[in-house]
């Protein structure tokens, strides 16, 4: 073989290499991983994505909520950024009705406080809020063991897509309410179940309703539309997850004076999910 046709393969074999040094360069700083884009430098932004999707629906959901003096505990299990809620409860409702709050500073404010614990292990992060006259105080909260729960999410990024549609959610809960029917000046507890698989829900039931406070003769009135709208916003909160799960919310409905509805709340909530064995795990715990 000549010198030249050593040299003018030596130059092929160059540029080869320079291509697949290329190639690779392209693919390492576009996320890599199969070109999947949810890890490298993609991830920091999935938690940050994940973290003000939550804060938004919290935020709609205590926006809602005029009582002052009311407080609202939301729990999640916090997981590589992922935020699945696990627990719901509101106290101390039915105080005197405040001014309108600034939805974009609340929103921010627990969009930080998420953040916060992503650098965590994996564990609960409890969140709790306190109406004031015209805005809500995040609270310190407590910390405990718990265990995994089977339906937390895995992955950060990508809860929009597995929540429902706010105003489907509402129809819906309006047509399960349609038969509470709550005494003039009296009040009411009703029992919802509503049954969720994969982020999807796939069943409701009114497990019933009684009254707790009779009224004045034999005069009722139906459910408020702010009622139907918060408990279709706790919903939304708690759909995104794996597996099968039921989700069942108690709701107070009180009806006063010459209101054309009875107005109420979403007291308490309780998840029903497989059991399963498993080790404890530290609860977090916000700023």
């Amino acid at each position: 073989m000549s010198m030249r046709s050593i040299h003018h393969g030596l130059r092929v074999c160059a540029r080869t290499v320079g291509v697949v040094i290329l190639a690779t360069s392209l693919a390492c700083a576009s996320g890599g991983t199969g070109g999947s884009g949810r890890a490298g430098t993609d991830e920091p932004e999935a938690r940050r994505q994940e973290a003000r999707e939550v804060a938004r629906q919290v935020a709609a959901l205590a926006g809602g909520v005029r009582d002052v003096g009311s407080r609202l505990e939301l729990t999640f299990w916090s997981e590589r950024g992922a935020l699945t809620l696990v627990g719901y409860q509101s106290v101390q409702r039915g105080g005197r009705p405040g001014r309108g709050i600034d939805s974009d500073d609340l929103r921010r404010t627990v969009a930080r406080a998420l953040m916060s614990t992503t650098s965590h292990s994996a564990g609960e992060v409890v969140l709790r809020l306190r109406r004031d006259a015209s805005s809500w105080a995040l609270e310190p909260s407590a910390s405990f063991s718990t265990e995994r729960p089977p339906e937390a999410l895995h992955l950060a990024g990508r809860r929009e897509a597995s929540t429902p549609e706010s105003t489907w959610m509402a129809a819906s809960v309006q047509r399960l309410l349609t038969p509470v029917r709550v005494p003039v000046d009296g009040t009411v507890w009703a029992d919802v179940s509503v049954h969720v698989r994969d982020g999807r829900v796939v069943g409701w039931e009114l497990e019933g309703w009684r009254v707790v406070r009779a009224g004045r003769g034999n005069t009722t009135r139906s459910v408020s539309r702010r009622v139907v709208e918060e408990a279709a916003a706790v919903l939304r909160l708690y759909s995104p997850g794996t597996g099968s799960r039921t989700l069942h919310l108690g709701l107070r409905l009180i009806h006063e004076g010459n209101a054309p509805s009875a107005e109420g709340w979403v007291e308490e909530t309780r998840v029903g999910r497989p059991l399963r064995p498993g080790g404890g795990v530290s609860r977090l715990t916000l700023p």
